[in-house]
């Protein structure tokens, strides 16, 4: 009976842990991260070109400040009202470790952008950089205090899309020398932002309470949730369509298979659905890209 009771003892402490950990990877915005790194090293694939660990690190830090900046803000103002700290959400629970985490990988991709001599221009990175500040915090300007862009009508989506396109697609092809206003890379920028946008919307539908009630307007609010839905599948349709005309052979059976996955994702996405689905299946369409991407290339 005592060895029952500890058995089952163990397995809960494993099971707490586990979640403490899953939590930990997906709301510290380390998961999302790494789907950053590996699109950034799935651009390198598909180009052909070589491929630079220093910039897809760079480009994970960089998303792991963007992601943390919230914390950093809500850090630095002191705004969170007090609660019983059981009662808050993950991300404000751990706060303060977040803040820490969101400067650390400042200074990383600092250091990076230096040390390793990255060739991504400087004031391309600063104009990315300052669309990402301005998504979460709010700017003054002549003293006045503006909303942050993502409180912005429709456009939240679209920042997320071409901030995400840039980065992974644009910074490393431009840092290995590439032409980027060829047209096969910005067909690939064009796909990329695609991709990023369909699962960007479903966001949109997971937030579209909160977004009611903060009187942001965004696609569900506009359309609907079944109407944005379908929008989101039209977009990985012309993704597909994209796709179709630049690739052939394993990397298009690759692409087509990525693209199916993200669909089904769309299809099952409901406002109703746990947070952890859109932090983990709908974040994670863009790590599955890679791994088919990379399947197909090795």
């Amino acid at each position: 009976m005592e060895n029952r009771q500890t058995i089952a003892r163990s397995k809960s402490t494993l099971l707490t842990y586990t979640r403490q950990g899953v939590e930990a990877l997906l709301y510290s915005s380390v998961f999302i991260s790494a789907c950053a790194f590996c699109l950034t090293i799935e651009t390198y694939l598909l180009t052909g070109t070589e491929v630079s660990i220093p910039m897809a690190i760079f480009v994970f830090l960089a998303t792991l400040f963007t992601y943390n900046l919230s914390s950093v803000y809500q850090v630095l103002r002191r705004s969170t009202k007090k609660r019983e700290r059981q009662s808050l959400p993950w991300s404000l629970r751990n706060r303060e470790a977040l803040a820490l985490l969101g400067i650390t990988s400042l200074v990383g991709a600092v250091v990076l952008y230096f040390v390793y001599g990255l060739r991504v221009d400087f004031w391309f990175v600063l104009l990315l950089a300052l669309i990402s500040v301005g998504y979460t915090v709010p700017l003054l300007y002549q003293q006045k205090r503006a909303k942050p862009l993502r409180s912005v009508p429709l456009l939240k989506v679209f920042l997320i899309a071409i901030v995400w396109s840039a980065v992974t697609v644009l910074f490393p092809l431009v840092d290995a020398g590439v032409e980027v206003w060829q047209q096969s890379v910005l067909l690939l920028w064009l796909r990329r932002m695609l991709f990023i946008l369909a699962l960007a919307l479903l966001f949109d539908i997971r937030d579209y309470t909160y977004d009611r009630n903060t009187r942001t307007l965004t696609f569900p609010g506009l359309i609907g949730e079944g109407y944005t839905r379908l929008l989101s599948l039209l977009l990985l349709l012309f993704y597909l369509l994209l796709a179709i005309t630049m690739e052939r052979d394993g990397v298009l059976v690759s692409l087509v298979s990525s693209a199916v996955v993200a669909g089904l994702v769309v299809w099952n996405a409901s406002e109703n659905k746990p947070r952890i689905y859109y932090a983990l299946l709908a974040d994670g369409a863009m790590l599955v890209h890679f791994a088919f991407v990379y399947l197909a290339t090795s």
